[in-house]
């Protein structure tokens, strides 16, 4: 069992191996970190701190995938508590103080635990105070006498209005009624997210993964999710780390067998049979014309039959995607052997370092691609491909691709390695 801590400013890492000797300590964490975590069944997950600014959020999918296999999850202090109290009925664990009022319903905003810290090799320090440890605070000294449910309200919606990076009990400094409670805190002091964070990992052997009481886990598995995997898991290339997303987007773009191999996946998957079927193609007709009329614009070449414009339109119209929704299931089984990954993956470091070395666009002006014209990406696909840059449309249509503009998006980083090194070498399928 292996169990993994996600913390930051709520708890230091020396903290963290004394009270769970042995946990994998890592950073806040963010979108897609808990998509390529190994973590399995069995294996415990604990969330603390998380980012929100700085990076996406890690969003409630890639929590409810660790759930569905078995993996125990469990949340408090910050972004673990919000998780949590959004996703206890699904058997999310929640612990603490901070947990609880996000369950109830007394608290409910992201500002609540939000704070400015310094970035890890400073330790994270604390830059300003969540307003979560200031509401508590004051109730703690509400409860003990030291001022009123007038002033205990007032107070906290003072530092509600602050921007959460200005929080702190200096602001509060100026106001005549928080004299008192300054003055208990100090005698008093209270870290509400440090406590719950503690807390967590003293429970840590109560945690249990999710089981019958909880509700089912279901359709986690969307496209939205099979893309951020894509996006968050990937393999070393010598020194360079590859993406799936990239290494899933070079195979498309530059293997010579994609556009046959996806155009009979697509198929098969359209009139429900295996990819070998020999009927694919037939069946795929006969399905399409008890269907009637489609949209022939995806097959504009001239001098087609019938039957290969209706099976074009099907391909086209049934197998492409945006950019960002590239993921595993796009490539074929027959290229998804280890050769072929490999070559894949070298290609796109080697294209990589050459990007690295081009001069960087200005990073204040907003833009989807970094450094080629549409003019020269498609002039040297066409190329690659084989195809007159004003028959490229097509040609992108059966890379999987739904437009020239997306393709641009895709195929932007592999401009200067192609330039540079020509086409990948991928090995040999029975359709080369």
């Amino acid at each position: 069992m292996t169990d993994f801590v996600f913390v930051g400013p709520s708890l230091s890492a020396n903290a963290v191996e004394d009270l769970l000797p042995g946990a994998v300590v890592r950073p806040p964490v963010a979108h897609g970190d808990l998509l390529g975590l190994p973590a399995a069944g069995g294996d415990r997950v604990f969330l603390i701190d998380g980012l929100f600014m700085q990076a996406a959020p890690v969003r409630h999918r890639e929590i409810l995938a660790l759930l569905e296999r078995g993996v125990a999850v469990a949340g408090a202090s910050s972004m673990g508590a919000l998780r949590a109290a959004e996703l206890w009925r699904f058997g999310m664990r929640g612990v603490g103080e901070i947990f609880r009022l996000y369950a109830e319903g007394v608290i409910d905003g992201d500002d609540e635990v939000a704070m400015a810290y310094a970035p890890a090799e400073e330790g994270y320090r604390a830059l300003s105070e969540p307003l979560v440890n200031i509401r508590l605070a004051l109730r703690e000294a509400g409860a003990a006498g030291v001022i009123t449910v007038d002033e205990e309200t007032g107070l906290v919606e003072t530092a509600r209005r602050l921007p959460f990076r200005d929080r702190s009990y200096r602001a509060l400094r100026d106001l005549p009624i928080a004299a008192p409670f300054l003055d208990w805190l100090a005698a008093n002091p209270r870290d509400a997210k440090t406590a719950d964070a503690r807390l967590l990992l003293r429970s840590a052997a109560t945690i249990t993964p999710a089981g019958p009481a909880d509700d089912a886990v279901a359709h986690v598995a969307t496209s939205f999710l099979v893309s951020w995997q894509a996006r968050s898991t990937g393999r070393r290339a010598g020194d360079v780390w590859v993406r799936g997303h990239e290494l899933i987007a070079a195979i498309m773009l530059l293997h010579p067998d994609y556009p046959a191999l996806h155009r009979r996946e697509t198929l098969a998957a359209l009139v429900g049979v295996s990819p070998s079927d020999p009927a694919v193609e037939r069946l795929a007709l006969a399905a399409a014309r008890q269907r009637g009329e489609l949209d022939h614009a995806w097959a504009p070449e001239p001098g087609l039959d019938d039957d290969e414009r209706l099976l074009r339109v099907l391909a086209r119209g049934f197998g492409t995607v945006g950019d960002q929704t590239i993921a595993a299931h796009l490539l074929p089984d027959e290229l998804t052997d280890e050769a072929t990954l490999r070559a894949a993956a070298g290609f796109v470091a080697d294209a990589e370092l050459v990007n690295a070395r081009l001069p960087r666009p200005d990073p204040h002006v907003p833009q989807t691609r970094r450094r080629f014209s549409d003019e020269r990406i498609d002039a040297t696909y066409a190329r690659v491909w084989g195809v007159a840059v004003e028959d490229l449309e097509p040609a992108v249509w059966d890379r999987g691709l739904g437009s020239l503009e997306e393709f641009r998006v895709v195929a932007e980083q592999f401009v200067a390695g192609l330039r540079m090194f020509g086409a990948p070498s991928f090995p040999r399928t029975e359709h080369s």
